[in-house]
């Protein structure tokens, strides 16, 4: 990622602008005005640029790229007739730690079904961004954007954030780190992939989670990702399908 200067929509207003320098100290980025100037010359001049708009921010890169929130995959799952992830979850009401929020559609199909989730992002762009978005973003539809206002979001490393917990604190943590191998048709991480953390999955910061959650620790990887069987999960194949869940299920409601 190129050098990164925050500013406004080319219709600035003074909300915008309050927005943008609130911003700016918070991520520690340069605030320059946009004095009608086009994204591209911005972009020559500076690199890569954080818009804030009245629809939310979004991040363009300088190579034509962008990071913006949007609902959408999310969406889809909700519609569909069953989801995976909820499959092991349930619909019983749980309190659920998401432990690498991104885009927070699996946050988003948490919440929308009824759960209490804490979700988790350690880089503070795409926790901007995304938290933002989830407080923002009008779907047009109540339900949605209830779910979305509830999900509480955190900007901090996921096993910084365990270690503060007590022990059996919540009911279920759900792990779902970047893919340990690149799943090409997913053009919805593209602008993503710049930012993400991928700090890979450890003994320690398996022996948190065990410590902390009630009931089970979900994991989702790539299906060629040995991380299931080399931690002690439960692999659940999902037949031509590119990424797996796995679970470990603790004491508790859930548990064995």
């Amino acid at each position: 990622m190129g050098i990164l200067i925050i500013t406004t929509s080319s219709r600035m207003t003074e909300s915008l602008e309050n927005e943008a320098l609130g911003l700016a100290e918070e991520l520690h980025l340069e605030y320059v005005v946009r004095n009608k100037r086009s994204l591209a010359k911005l972009q020559a001049l500076y690199g890569d640029v954080l818009l804030v708009t009245k629809e939310g921010l979004v991040l363009e890169y300088a190579n034509g790229q962008s990071f913006a929130f949007h609902p959408d995959t999310a969406m889809l799952r909700i519609k569909a007739p069953r989801d995976p992830l909820m499959d092991l979850v349930g619909t019983e009401k749980r309190s659920i730690l998401d432990t690498s929020m991104g885009l927070a559609s699996d946050s988003l199909v948490l919440s929308f079904v009824g759960h209490e989730v804490t979700a988790l992002e350690s880089q503070p762009l795409i926790h901007a961004i995304v938290a933002r978005g989830l407080q923002t973003f009008d779907k047009g539809n109540p339900v949605v954007n209830q779910a979305m206002r509830r999900i509480e979001t955190r900007c901090i490393d996921s096993l910084t954030y365990l270690k503060s917990q007590p022990d059996q604190s919540v009911d279920i943590i759900y792990c779902d780190p970047m893919f340990s191998e690149e799943i090409t048709e997913s053009e919805n991480l593209s602008g993503l992939k710049p930012l993400a953390n991928y700090q890979a999955f450890s003994e320690e910061f398996l022996a948190e989670c065990k410590r902390v959650a009630r009931e089970k620790i979900i994991l989702k990887a790539h299906f060629r990702d040995p991380v299931f069987e080399n931690f002690g999960f439960t692999r659940h194949i999902r037949p031509y399908q590119k990424f797996h869940f796995g679970d470990i299920r603790l004491g508790g409601k859930d548990g064995s």
